[in-house]
């Protein structure tokens, strides 16, 4: 994957969270986003670096980012807000703590289920992510379930569309109480639990 993206600390993104995220916006990927950096420090034992697409117009007023340069929260604030490529496929990148040339990871589409539907429940579930109409991609697919959705797995294999299903993983993301939850769908996997104290932490 070449280097396609401006990357970010987490504890840039955490500031940018505190100070200027909006409830019931897209920042809900910037939120999930941190989850996944969690997960993928734990899993490759590696400091790491959350990147998003900037617009192609503004791409060449970038400064020179390296892993010494903190980000400040003006410039988090602007290219969160203005620049960010929305009509990107992919929302972010997870990515080793390198080089910005170097910078290499796991991509992300990210989709919120929930909030705002009256039905909610398994088969609505099903339906939508069955209706997603994506080219065939090596992204992954994150879905943050809102309060109020259970899912019952044995229903939704048996008429989730893995073969049609443009995305190289799905998982699952949901909060409870204090933890947050990660699961692997499809592939099947395992379920990654973190406290909320622990991805809201500004340490390193």
């Amino acid at each position: 994957m070449k280097s396609e993206f401006t990357f970010f600390s987490k504890s840039a993104v955490l500031t940018f969270l505190a100070d200027q995220g909006r409830e019931r916006t897209k920042d809900y990927e910037f939120a999930a986003a941190l989850v996944i950096c969690r997960l993928c420090e734990r899993r490759w034992a590696e400091d790491c670096w959350i990147g998003i697409r900037i617009k192609p117009e503004y791409s060449k007023t970038l400064p020179a980012y390296n892993s010494q340069r903190e980000i400040t929260l003006l410039e988090v604030t602007k290219f969160l807000r203005e620049w960010n490529d929305e009509d990107s496929a992919v929302d972010f990148v997870v990515a080793k703590k390198a080089s910005m040339q170097k910078a290499q990871g796991m991509v992300f589409q990210v989709k919120r289920f929930g909030i705002g539907r009256n039905k909610k429940d398994t088969d609505q579930l099903i339906e939508y992510i069955n209706s997603l109409k994506y080219a065939r991609t090596n992204a992954n697919l994150l879905i943050c379930l809102d309060d109020g959705v259970n899912v019952n797995l044995q229903k939704f294999y048996s008429e989730f569309d893995a073969e049609k299903f443009p995305f190289n993983r799905l998982i699952f993301l949901w909060v409870s109480t204090d933890s947050v939850f990660l699961r692997d769908i499809h592939p099947k996997g395992e379920t990654e639990q973190f406290l909320l104290s622990e991805i809201y932490s500004m340490a390193t």
